[in-house]
């Protein structure tokens, strides 16, 4: 049977349920969210479900996070902010017995890999990009990693603000960008994580910050002729999975849309 036609409990049998929901309550503080979603972004989790009275409402994730560091770049507004009010209510609750075709559909539609499901417990579990890597590895689809439509490499340069590089990936529709001339990249968990270890900077003019600040990670150049499933292999292993071809870069979100094709 087709892999897409597949319902999801098919496809991930058991591990559908072994990736808990990471929740955060909706009259939380925005600087909460701040502080939290680094540990998960780019993980089996990725955004954080927003409740409210234990229920799920919403989700938070690097898009919110940046979107406001935009427009209200001070801490006072960051404390003062209820997460209840910046969340997106684009939550994607699935059932086990919908088709991954529909799950990857929805995901497209939304420009978002990220959806729960509720687990024996009576609570929830995640299903993100990350763990498309996992079906990729356990199907063996082999394909190459040339077959990955090509997509601009965006990039950004030392000298650079903070507030150019976030809004290149608002422009772009991307979480990464390239540092010019390397294999280095500053990423949406780079940018927040600096943001939670240093407050301080959103007294002192965050978004006029030069990119020097940031910790930035390296990709993982391979070749045009790896087949997909071991390329899976490698970004599973990758604290924030990022490979690079002569021509092109390569994310979960870009695999995941591939199957779409």
């Amino acid at each position: 049977m087709n892999l897409l036609q597949k319902t999801l409990e098919e496809v991930f049998h058991e591990s559908i349920f072994t990736t808990p929901a990471v929740s955060i309550r909706n009259d939380d503080a925005l600087t909460d969210a701040v502080i939290l979603l680094p540990h998960h972004l780019e993980t089996l989790t990725d955004s954080l479900v927003v409740t409210e009275n234990d229920k799920p409402v919403g989700i938070i994730g690097g898009i919110e996070i940046l979107e406001n560091a935009l427009k209200t770049p001070t801490y006072e507004l960051f404390n003062n902010t209820k997460i209840g009010n910046v969340m997106s209510e684009k939550l994607i609750v699935v059932d086990p017995k919908n088709k991954f075709i529909d799950l990857i559909k929805r995901w497209s539609h939304t420009g978002r890999a990220f959806s729960i499901i509720q687990n024996q417990s009576y609570g929830y579990s995640v299903i993100s990009a990350r763990k498309i890597l996992e079906v990729i590895i356990s199907f063996k689809i082999n394909f190459p990693v040339s077959s990955i439509p090509k997509k601009q490499i965006i990039k950004f340069h030392k000298n650079d603000s903070v507030k150019q590089i976030i809004c290149q990936m608002f422009e772009n529709r991307t979480r990464k960008l390239i540092l010019a001339d390397t294999d280095l990249f500053v990423s949406d968990r780079i940018i927040i994580q600096t943001l939670s270890r240093n407050f301080e900077y959103l007294k002192k003019g965050f978004l006029d910050m030069k990119s020097d600040i940031f910790n930035l990670e390296r990709t993982k150049t391979v070749p045009d002729d790896l087949p997909i499933d071991v390329a899976c292999k490698i970004m599973n292993d990758m604290k924030s999975p990022y490979l690079q071809t002569m021509d092109n870069v390569i994310s979960p979100w870009d695999i995941t849309k591939c199957l779409m094709s």
